[in-house]
């Protein structure tokens, strides 16, 4: 039986109180949900709070205190820069995929050299990864679009108005109209907080429910039967 004082310890150890969540829309509607729901099952004293940012904002937003944890991701193509008053850990590792339309002649990245090209908006990082992957093919991408939904990008391709790059979150099932080519690059996303906040029973109750949604996830996921590609799974690392 606890004593008075092991429970009022025991009850400042548990999570308790608001928490502020910032994510990537692909995030969102995949990894985040589960994550939520063992949170609230498991730590109802929590206060779940979740916001979806770019996560270009996102380091800006946990040094402002305006999230107490973010998911913040970055490209081989277009390394994370060293933020010092922030910390993170490994979450995922994703393939990325040069989306098409079933029909279009386009077997690699550099067959799309002379297409249209559906781009996110500059000032982006998915904008910037496709300048920067389409660079190293030879060429500059000819934007004739620009969308920020991963959903909708697929919807034009699969609509024949132009080609996108995609990470593999944003592709939870073969997509009927599309093809998957490779691209040569991955995304790599990373649970960011404040210096020194890993030690918080919030912070690290949140640390733990998305790496375990991480793992049903990536198990879980269907295999790309369209891709002209043998990249695994969107990969949990959890250290």
């Amino acid at each position: 039986m606890l004593t008075a004082l092991e429970e009022a310890a025991a009850v400042r150890l548990e999570p308790a109180g608001p928490i502020r969540i910032g994510a990537h829309p692909t995030a969102v509607r995949t990894v985040l949900p589960a994550a939520l729901v063992s949170l609230g099952r498991d730590h109802p004293g929590l206060e779940l709070s979740v916001s979806e940012l770019d996560p270009v904002t996102v380091p800006g937003a946990l040094r402002d205190r305006r999230l107490d944890v973010g998911l913040l991701h970055d490209y081989d193509v277009v390394p994370a820069v060293t933020d010092p008053s922030l910390e993170s850990v490994p979450l995922l590792h994703e393939a990325v995929y040069l989306a098409v339309a079933a029909e279009a002649p386009i077997t690699t990245l550099a067959d799309a050299h002379d297409t249209a090209w559906i781009l996110a908006s500059p000032g982006t990082l998915c904008h910037d990864v496709a300048v920067r992957v389409c660079r190293g093919a030879g060429f500059a991408p000819r934007a004739q679009h620009h969308i920020d939904d991963f959903a909708a990008m697929l919807a034009l391709v699969r609509a024949g108005q132009g080609v996108a790059l995609v990470p593999e979150l944003a592709v939870i099932a073969p997509e009927l109209g599309a093809r998957l080519i490779a691209a040569p690059t991955r995304r790599r996303t990373r649970i960011g907080y404040r210096r020194g906040a890993a030690e918080m029973p919030a912070v690290a109750a949140v640390v733990t429910a998305l790496h375990a949604s991480a793992r049903i996830f990536a198990a879980g996921k269907p295999a790309q039967s369209g891709a002209q590609s043998t990249m695994p799974r969107p990969q949990p690392l959890v250290f």
